[in-house]
């Protein structure tokens, strides 16, 4: 009977384990052209991504771009500084080559849920835009 209540508790608590799921599923962001304005979007399903605060008491991405002087930065989706689980990557690329962007955190969680960590890397690249030497 005990045996049968432990794995009965596992497969219950197990069932609260949040888990990350991106989209755009696959790696790599649509390219990009030297000096034409490029968006994409990256949704993070799954929970409620935690908001993260740096020492000086600001909010933080839970993302990077680099290298960082690429002409691209990161924004929330519809001007909600809370909402992390809609980043956007916005601007003009400057330069060619192949631009990293880090998407990590991890959601909020409530009673019986075990944190759950996510860290995905994507890559656009860049191109020289047409009509250019």
């Amino acid at each position: 009977m005990r045996l049968s209540l432990g794995v009965f508790s596992i497969f219950i608590l197990s069932g609260c384990t949040l888990r990350a799921e991106f989209a755009p599923e696959k790696n790599e962001l649509y390219d990009a052209l030297v000096g034409a304005p490029y968006y994409a979007q990256i949704n993070i399903l799954g929970g409620n991504v935690a908001t993260l605060t740096n020492s000086h008491g600001d909010r933080e991405f839970v993302g990077n771009i680099s290298p960082s002087d690429t002409g691209l930065y990161l924004a929330h989706c519809n001007n909600d500084k809370y909402d992390n689980n809609c980043i956007q990557i916005r601007g003009v690329p400057t330069k060619k080559g192949v631009i990293k962007v880090k998407v990590s955190g991890f959601f909020n969680v409530a009673m019986f849920q075990k944190s759950s960590e996510f860290d995905k890397t994507y890559t656009i690249t860049v191109k020289d835009s047409e009509g250019s030497s």
